[in-house]
């Protein structure tokens, strides 16, 4: 079930603050026009009297059970506790998976939760299952483009890149600056390298085990291991 909260935001750029509805929980299955919302940006889209617009970050749940999907969004900042939170988060699923009917449990067993950090990197999740893409596959994509495009994307200061569409067969990110979670720019992960992950799968899962096996799927563990 979606349910939502009155909530206190404030905007990143002047500080003015002001009571939103933000939602705790959303029901993908059935409440499809936030879910199109989500994938586009839209999302709890807020507009300040001092010009800027944002995403509020907070914490949320994002479930489908159509696509098994069980997403949990924590707020940009909370990044540094990832391990602890991706502990927790696989833990909620072992237990619910203990206390189900057993027609239940079998469900929850095919769910491999998710963990992101802002509301970027929900919309990336989100856009990820709903292309049927892979989404450890793509991040170690990810590492091999930033690899090999790095002296590019270093002006940026921290960043991680974000899915954002497919172009062909060939996946298109934005470039997001950190801690802000602003869109900078936009990199196409080239198809030599999305082609190469694909043959080594493998070699990859021995390489990078978090990725395949944790619920934060995500290259930025590893490109800024010592500050995320």
């Amino acid at each position: 079930m979606s349910e939502m909260t009155e909530s206190r935001v404030a905007c990143p750029r002047c500080g003015a603050t002001w009571t939103a509805g933000l939602f705790t929980s959303i029901d993908a299955d059935t409440i499809r026009a936030q879910v199109e919302a989500i994938v586009d940006g839209r999302f709890e889209r807020q507009a300040c009297a001092c010009g800027h617009a944002f995403r509020p970050e907070h914490r949320m749940l994002f479930v489908s059970h159509e696509r098994q999907l069980w997403i949990v969004m924590h707020p940009l900042a909370e990044r540094p506790g990832f391990a602890a939170l991706e502990r927790d988060v696989a833990q909620v699923i072992a237990t619910s998976i203990a206390s189900a009917a057993p027609a239940a449990a079998l469900q929850l067993r095919a769910i491999r939760p998710r963990l992101v950090f802002g509301q970027h990197m929900l919309s990336e999740a989100v856009r990820v299952a709903y292309a049927g893409l892979d989404a450890a596959m793509l991040e170690c994509a990810k590492l091999l483009t930033v690899r090999r495009n790095l002296a590019a994307l270093m002006k940026h200061g921290p960043f991680e890149l974000c899915f954002e569409r497919l172009d062909g067969k060939v996946p298109r990110c934005g470039v997001v600056s950190l801690p802000a979670g602003e869109r900078v720019g936009e990199m196409a992960v080239p198809a030599d390298v999305w082609d190469e992950v694909q043959d080594h799968r493998t070699d990859l899962e021995a390489g990078f085990p978090e990725i395949f096996a944790g619920p934060y799927v995500s290259a930025t563990r590893y490109l800024l291991a010592a500050t995320v």
